[in-house]
């Protein structure tokens, strides 16, 4: 699958573990731009297949999957997408856990069929940005291993740390396109492009209601150079908007560009380090 599917610099040194601390490491699959994981529900023999969504504002159930594991179905509410406003479904559902590891409740669940369908397939659900409100999670692309530190086990000093912003419920960080005027962008593992970049300014508008990014990405493509702190990375793979995606955001930064880099997340500590592959 190589559409864009939206969501739903330099190091000098590798980021390593201090000696005699061992991160708890859950396995995942990197797939077309994707994180794959298996969850694992309480009373299912089969896992679940969900995908690792940052821009996912919380965790999401699909609506299919929800009915499966016999979840009571709740009220309706509306939830802000990238092509606008859609339908959730508030669900009450059994407990989930990826590598022993208790996931987030899936606060509500929605029909995530057509993600699937572009992905050729099926995703049960989004794990979303409250796993990484809760955790200190770093994904090494080239290992194929998430993992979730202890404050310990921070990554040494040196390399590009970026301020990571709770916006909402979406985590950003600041960036510049062509040396524009620096906006910031939602920090989006549920999207396999490079990045998505709204070309108008987006001002101050609010949005409410919890968010999910999961469509497809822009066909207008540019290269592009693109500052992320000090560092500046040239011939970046850049989808134009002329709308915003998300009210008051400037984009997504995406997995094309996150995976050529060992990236942890210190939610906590409003912290976003990057260490080259």
């Amino acid at each position: 699958m190589r559409a864009s599917l939206l969501s739903i610099l330099t190091f000098c040194s590798l980021i390593l573990l201090p000696r005699g601390q061992a991160a708890t490491e859950i396995p995942f699959e990197h797939r077309d731009g994707l994180i794959w994981l298996k969850v694992t529900a309480a009373g299912r023999a089969e896992p679940l297949r969900f995908l690792l969504d940052s821009g996912a504002g919380a965790t999401v159930l699909d609506l299919r999957a929800a009915r499966a594991l016999g979840a009571e179905i709740g009220r309706p509410l509306t939830v802000h997408g990238v092509g606008g406003r859609g339908t959730a479904f508030r669900v009450k559902s059994t407990p989930l856990s990826l590598a022993s590891v208790p996931l987030p409740d899936p606060g509500f669940a929605m029909d995530l069929s057509t993600v699937s369908a572009a992905c050729g397939k099926r995703i049960d659900g989004l794990l979303g940005a409250d796993f990484f409100r809760k955790h200190i999670v770093q994904i090494d692309f080239r290992a194929e291993k998430i993992r979730l530190l202890s404050r310990g086990e921070l990554p040494p000093a040196g390399g590009e740390t970026l301020p990571l912003a709770q916006r909402g419920d979406a985590l950003c960080v600041r960036l510049s396109v062509n040396g524009q005027r620096p906006a910031w962008v939602r920090v989006d593992t549920g999207c396999d492009a490079a990045l998505e970049w709204v070309t108008q300014d987006t001002g101050r508008e609010k949005r409410s209601g919890p968010s999910v990014a999961a469509t497809r990405g822009s066909r207008r493509r540019i290269p592009a150079a693109v500052q992320l702190g000090a560092l500046t990375i040239g011939s970046v793979s850049t989808g134009l908007h002329d709308t915003a995606i998300f009210p008051g955001e400037g984009g997504l930064l995406g997995n094309g560009l996150l995976a050529r880099f060992t990236v942890t997340f210190d939610t906590a500590k409003g912290r976003l380090f990057l260490a080259r592959n």
